[in-house]
Formats: C-alpha cells, structure tokens, sequence
C-alpha cells in the first residue's frame, strides 16, 4: 500500500541526475540550491516552473533596461550609387549589431538624398534581416514587392525620396473645399502590418540596405542613400 505524504510531512532526499523523485519529494531549500516551482499538495507532486515562461519572462525584462540608444550614430549605414551604374546592379551597406549586445528596434527609415543633376536611373530600395528565415540562399527583405521604396530619377532630382508614412492628421474647409492636412512619419516595426511587436536583434544579427538600379542606367550623377533604425540597447539576459 503506496503511503500517504503531506506538504507537512514531506520526503527530503537528494536528486540524482536521469532520476525521478519519490512521489511526495520535496526539494530541500538551501542557500546552494533554491527551487523553481510550486508543490501540488493534491497529487502530492513537485511541478517544476516552466522554463518557456521563465524566458519569456526575462526577454520582457531585457528592454526595461535601457543602456544605451540606437540612433544615426550607431544605427545608420549609407551607400553610394556611383553615375554609370547598370540596371541590375544593386549596392549594399550593414548595420550589425555589436557582440553582446541586444536591440530593441522601433523606428527606421531608408532615405535617398537628392540628386539634382541626375538624368536617369530609378532606385529599388529595400533591406534584408540576418534573423528572419533565408529566400533562395538569401536574407529575407523586409519589404515585400508592393511595399518596398521605387525612388525615380524625377523624384531624386526634386528632393530626397523617403520610405515615410503619408498620415492624415486633421483638415479644415478653406471656404470653397475641404483641404485635408498630412503629415510624414517614421515608420515602426510594431505597427500592425509591419511587425506588431519592436525588432529583437542580437550580436552578429545584421541589416543589410540594398539598393538596385532599375528601368535605366544611372546617369550624370552619384546617388547617396541611408537606411537608420531607433531604438535601445536592452540588458542582455536570453538568447
């Protein structure tokens, strides 16, 4: 007859490796060892805590440490695109993050700067993340074909062409018509049809601009072009 145990009356006896306690054990507290987990009196079984939660509990607690922040000094990458560059050709620049470290991203933006004396050549701007699953042997893109930024040469002439957001923020009647009032914004990779949640991205991790020539050669001028990312630089405590 199996005998009856009591979180009053419990059995202490050591854990060895590949070994399942008595039913009944209860782990000894010590200032060695001090046990995760809660003891079921009704089965009268030690129910170790979960590790999955306790993990997940700590990714939380990684960016309520802010050390430090991401911004154009340590979270922007440019690149040239030099005059006589063919259709085709693309040109890349990474941001890695630092050994040791953990980001947070929110924020980031690709940025093609104005080009005045350019003639032709459209761009094709986009950016690949190391930590997303890998297309054809490649980094994944972060933007898909509809959503990537299509600077063209017209647009490079006038000003610098920016992957924004166009956002309404309010209008007013001018006396004769509604004019609605719009505002550029940063995007964010926790907006819902982005990512929904910051960019977790540790050492060794790596963004990667890349910038393609399209429909033309460029022409009678050199194209620069940024990709910038905010954010901070949490604690460092999960994989």
């Amino acid at each position: 007859m199996e005998k009856e145990y009591t979180p009053q009356q419990p059995i202490i006896g050591p854990v060895l490796p590949g070994v399942t306690p008595a039913r009944g054990w209860v782990p000894a507290v010590s200032p060695a060892l001090i046990p995760i987990g809660i003891y079921d009196g009704k089965q009268q079984l030690w129910v170790g805590f979960p590790q999955e939660a306790l993990i997940e509990a700590l990714v939380l607690g990684e960016k309520q440490h802010a050390l430090d922040r991401i911004d154009s000094r340590n979270g922007r990458r440019s690149l040239t695109v030099p005059e006589g560059t063919e259709v085709g050709q693309s040109k890349t620049a990474e941001i890695e993050v630092p050994a040791g470290e953990v980001w947070y991203l929110r924020n980031h933006e690709i940025r093609v700067h104005r080009a005045a004396a350019l003639s032709a050549g459209n761009l094709i701007c986009n950016f690949r993340v190391s930590r997303f699953p890998k297309v054809n042997d490649l980094d994944k893109l972060f933007y898909s074909t509809e959503d990537r930024l299509v600077a063209t040469q017209a647009q490079i002439a006038a000003g610098d062409v920016t992957d924004h957001r166009r956002l309404l923020v309010g209008g007013y009647w001018d006396g004769a018509a509604e004019v609605l009032v719009k505002r550029d914004v940063l995007r964010d990779f926790a907006d819902p049809d982005e990512l929904g949640n910051a960019l977790r991205l540790f050492g060794g991790d790596k963004l990667t601009l890349v910038v393609t020539v399209d429909t033309a050669d460029t022409d009678d001028a050199d194209v620069d072009v940024d990709l910038t990312v905010w954010g901070l630089r949490g604690k460092r405590l999960v994989e």
